[in-house]
């Protein structure tokens, strides 16, 4: 059965080794494929509008991105999907776009024959697999637009890409004797695109290297979970609580669809399998809407609702999948390409649901980043599919527990909701949620309620980062905190924090208890701030209580709100009229506060892109309980039962 599953996956990517495509699809496939194409054209069009016409060459034909003011290093991953709809459509703009767009590309390659990620900002160069990625694509499927001059130049920079891979194994092996740790990313990313360069630059030793890499990554997935572990720098062992450092986001959007590309193309069934597995477990997060709960991870500082900020996209990667029998991934990308249409402004993809109406420019790196996904998905063969199937989250079951990131999902009724107690730490501290976070909560009616940030944001990639903008910033994860001398204490840095979870009477329960810590899990002056918090769900709503508020500490819920969006806040309740009900939050013990806000009333966080209303709820006195109901009423009781 493996060996038939696999053969119907080679031929279904059968272009990958430069067979004729099959155009002949069922009518699911022809609609999903219309929708992405109206996107990536839309998306495109706009990307040209930035380009830049200018005598000096260091200029000509880079692309200004609004928000950031520069010309980003790795603009040259849409020769993509600019070939791909120079060939679909006739128009040259399309091609010439693509060719100067490579021509301002020369001012960022190194002799090296890496790519820099930034100019004059940053001479990172582990990028260039991802420039190679799609410079190959653009070549193999669209290769024969080009003229001979042009041609040999791009597949000379792409030889040259490959010996630079071949030349730096500290970033794109897993052989780490000696060497500072890269993250995963680069060298499941390399596997792909060192062998897909030997195959058409006939480079045995690249394919060779490809294959040893690929060996090594198949110690990088999770015992129990089938997590693809690497994204962060200690590798070497498990945190006090078996977490190893993983990343929803640049796994599905690049490290495991790199590695299903070169699992097909080298025949690595093995590797396959576990790439297999491995999406399926990541697939339990995207919610209903099609978005991607990447509230845990220990790169969520580059999160968005939509997807990663600067990683690619998971439509190629899944679509595979689909081709392997798994009908829902159709439904999981065409979800998530109606989610980045609604995030779409002028043309351009905005980098959070809330950027447009708050007044933040968008990025343009999530443009053609996301551009070069969809084109990749695209250049696929038709799978002939019809995806009636739902998403794991679309089904009611209680709660999951994912040990290797000890991290709950929960599905009761209408409403979806991450637990966190992950502690896997990246590079700097707080960068995700821990102490038993409610990192996520979700109503089918209502959309995000709550949503994790960064526990203090700062700009840890800087160019890869939007900068603040507004007066106003804090962390958007409920929390319960105190601020002395200007520190926060909060549950959310917490390393020794117990959860437990448990069903009752109808109500799925989480005990958290947890320690009030700062960013660098310091305590307070005067000690150890023990905590206790209590959540209670039902289908009828989520109640959240706070035992024994000591210390001055109180309940911290930004309430994700669109500045259109109506607000009413009284002392005991607060209301937010969303698109098919209104949401309420009224206080049984303790009283509502507001923190100061913008001129909107909203507080505007770049992470994961949404405004909210930062409520706070105090005690009556010190030591006094926090009680506190969430609900949704239905605008219309036919809402109650649709989806």
């Amino acid at each position: 059965m493996k060996n038939m599953l696999f053969m119907m996956v080679l031929f279904c990517v059968s272009s990958l080794a430069g067979q004729a495509r099959n155009v002949n699809a069922n009518s699911f496939d022809d609609s999903l494929r219309s929708e992405a194409d109206k996107l990536l054209t839309e998306w495109m069009d706009a990307f040209l509008a930035y380009q830049y016409t200018c005598s000096d060459s260091a200029l000509d034909g880079g692309v200004l991105c609004p928000a950031c003011a520069r010309m980003h290093g790795r603009i040259g991953d849409a020769v993509l999907p600019l070939m791909y709809l120079a060939e679909k459509t006739g128009n040259q703009k399309y091609l010439l776009g693509a060719k100067r767009l490579m021509a301002w590309m020369e001012n960022v390659h190194r002799p090296d024959g890496s790519w820099m990620n930034d100019v004059h900002v940053s001479d990172w160069n582990g990028t260039t697999v991802f420039a190679a990625i799609a410079l190959y694509e653009a070549l193999h499927y669209h290769g024969h637009l080009l003229d001979d001059s042009t041609h040999h130049h791009w597949k000379q920079r792409l030889v040259e890409a490959g010996e630079f891979m071949m030349n730096n194994p500290f970033i794109y092996s897993r052989r780490r004797e000696g060497m500072r740790n890269m993250n995963v990313n680069y060298s499941a990313s390399a596997t792909y695109a060192l062998y897909a360069i030997g195959e058409m630059c006939n480079r045995p030793e690249f394919k060779k290297e490809a294959g040893e890499i690929a060996r090594g990554l198949k110690e990088y997935f999770t015992a129990n979970d089938c997590f693809l572990y690497g994204e962060g720098p200690n590798i070497a062992s498990e945190t006090p609580n078996g977490c190893r450092p993983v990343d929803l986001l640049y796994n599905v959007e690049e490290s495991l669809p790199n590695m299903a590309y070169y699992a097909v193309m080298a025949n690595d069934m093995e590797l396959f399998s576990l790439v297999e597995r491995s999406m399926e477990t990541h697939l339990e997060f995207m919610l209903p809407d099609g978005a991607w709960d990447n509230s845990w991870g220990t790169r969520s500082f580059k999160w968005t609702y939509w997807g990663g900020r600067t990683s690619d996209g998971f439509m190629g990667g899944y679509y595979l999948m689909a081709a392997a029998r798994h009908p829902e991934c159709l439904e999981a990308i065409r979800r998530n390409i109606r989610l980045l249409s609604k995030a779409t402004h002028g043309g351009l993809l905005y980098g959070g649901m809330h950027y447009f109406a708050s007044g933040v420019s968008p990025c343009i790196h999530h443009t053609f980043g996301h551009a070069k996904a969809l084109a990749s998905f695209l250049e696929l063969p038709p799978v002939k599919m019809t995806s009636l199937e739902k998403l794991p989250r679309d089904s009611v079951y209680g709660v999951k527990h994912f040990k290797d990131i000890r991290t709950w999902l929960l599905s009761q009724g209408d409403w979806r909701a991450t637990f966190t107690g992950y502690d896997a730490e990246y590079k700097v501290k707080g960068t995700h949620p821990m102490g038993g976070a409610l990192s996520l909560l979700w109503h089918a009616q209502a959309g995000p309620i709550f949503a994790a940030t960064m526990n203090q944001y700062k700009l840890i990639e800087a160019p890869n980062m939007q900068d603040n903008v507004r007066k106003y910033l804090m962390g958007g994860t409920p929390r319960v905190e105190l601020t002395q001398d200007g520190v926060a204490y909060s549950n959310l840095d917490d390393l020794n924090t117990d959860i437990t979870c448990f069903i009752e009477n109808g109500f799925c329960r989480f005990n958290v208890n947890s320690h009030l810590v700062n960013i660098n899990q310091q305590s307070p002056k005067q000690g150890e701030v023990l905590v206790e918090v209590n959540y209670a769900f039902s289908e009828q709503g989520v109640s959240i209580s706070v035992e024994r508020c000591n210390d001055s500490a109180y309940l911290v819920l930004p309430v994700i709100a669109s500045p259109k969006e109506e607000v009413r806040i009284s002392t005991r309740e607060a209301s937010i009229k969303k698109n098919k009900g209104i949401l309420y939050i009224t206080c049984e013990a303790g009283y509502i506060d507001v923190a100061p806000t913008d001129s909107d009333g909203r507080i505007f966080n770049p992470v994961p892109g949404f405004s909210f209303v930062p409520l706070r709820i105090i005690p009556e006195s010190i030591g006094k309980k926090i009680q506190i109901n969430i609900c949704l009423l239905y605008t219309s009781p036919s809402l109650r039962d649709t989806r």
